[in-house]
């Protein structure tokens, strides 16, 4: 078997050392220079994530505000509610027992203060509920009032999630979508929901500008580019020179083997 430095063949090992290093330090300052690269867009998602914008205040006002009425709501669907309505009612409660404890303490980390009160109109989805008679008229109005609520909500978080510049915020808000996407799914599950008065939903029909979709700005595209060819042009050449090392051992054998096939003929 032969030995590495057999394998290189003599032309290899008779090369100057600083002509043997020049692949390393080639590939060495490839390495540097995209390290550097991928250093430098570090820096920058870090420093779009300290921020707290006005968008990322109104998503744990939203949260906190909803948590706000639909915990004492699931609270009386336990109450006045048929089975299936107090299952339901207990789930969400218990849900935004769990949310509330989030959002406050994501308000305190990025000092932004919520509301310690649900809204008036959420004040007047609470009364109605309270006036309902127990059994189907409660049942009605809870699955109807929580769905829609529910709805807007949903919209709401989706936008801002989709925006948010904070990864606590963006976290949080992922969250709070899957437990609103759960609650409708539940409130469906009674089969009280009236779907024709709910609202009709608004589609933007405005084709979106050429390069908004992906949301990079020219400075990262020229990032992702000088990473592309580095690592690509960085890549050829060490398979460029895996080949030539090859090359030239399969050379530096061939008269060998036919030195040693001519004596023992």
């Amino acid at each position: 078997m032969l030995s590495a430095s057999e394998f290189a063949g003599p032309d290899f090992a008779l090369r100057p050392a600083a002509d043997r290093s020049r692949p390393l330090v080639r590939i060495t300052f490839v390495l540097v220079a995209v390290l550097t690269l991928l250093a430098s867009v570090a820096v920058t998602s870090t420093a779009q994530t300290t921020s707290v914008s006005d968008t990322d205040a109104v998503l744990l006002t939203k949260v906190r505000q909803a948590g706000l009425w639909e915990m004492p709501s699931g609270m009386m669907a336990m109450e006045k509610g048929s089975p299936i309505v107090q299952a339901v009612g207990f789930a969400i409660m218990m849900d935004h027992g769990r949310l509330d404890v989030a959002t406050r303490a994501l308000s305190a980390k990025l000092n932004s203060p919520v509301p310690d009160q649900p809204s008036a109109e959420q004040l007047g989805w609470l009364a109605e509920e309270m006036n309902a008679s127990p059994g189907p008229e409660f049942d009605r109005i809870f699955a109807n009032r929580l769905r829609a609520a529910h709805g807007q909500v949903f919209a709401i978080l989706a936008q801002l999630r989709a925006g948010t510049r904070n990864d606590d915020v963006r976290a949080f808000a992922t969250v709070g979508n899957q437990a609103v996407m759960r609650h409708m799914t539940m409130l469906e599950s009674t089969g009280m929901v009236d779907y024709t008065a709910l609202p009709t939903p608004a589609v933007s029909t405005t084709a979106a500008p050429v390069g908004q979709p992906l949301g990079l700005d020219t400075s990262q595209i020229a990032v992702v580019g000088a990473l592309f060819l580095l690592v690509g042009g960085g890549l050829f050449y060490v398979l460029r020179q895996i080949k030539g090392n090859r090359g030239r051992a399969r050379a530096t054998r061939r008269p060998a083997a036919v030195r040693t096939g001519g004596s023992h003929g």
